[in-house]
């Protein structure tokens, strides 16, 4: 696959489109999904779930934060706590405050349609 350089100058990480293609169908579907599941189904059975930071941080950096779109991003999450990651909302200027605002954050990313949206 070819990279893509970007506004920031990164080029765009591996398998980030399928990515973003599964966090468009979580929004879909009003769904989560843990960063182990989204890296298996990405890279395959022995995938470790930190495998997938990089696109997830291209999405927001490069993606969503930039054209201002809402957090999709954060609709992947840890196992343990079901919330995103302590650095999901690097460069946001917000901090994830609770269960309940990250349920309005969802909700927001929920209600956009993603559908024809592309990488």
């Amino acid at each position: 696959m070819a990279s893509q350089a970007t506004r920031s100058g990164q080029e765009m990480p591996m398998y980030t489109r399928e990515v973003f293609e599964i966090l468009k169908q979580c929004a879909a579907d009003g769904s989560i999904i843990t960063y182990g599941h989204l890296a298996r189904r990405v890279w395959g059975a022995d995938a470790a779930p930190w495998s997938v930071l990089d696109a997830l941080n291209y999405i927001r950096d490069d993606v969503c934060l930039p054209q201002k779109l809402p957090c999709l991003w954060m609709l992947a999450v840890s196992s343990s706590t079901k919330l995103p990651g302590d650095g999901a909302m690097r460069g946001t200027g917000v901090k994830l405050r609770s269960q309940q605002h990250w349920a309005e954050i969802a909700r927001q990313v929920y209600a956009y349609d993603w559908s024809e949206m592309c990488l």
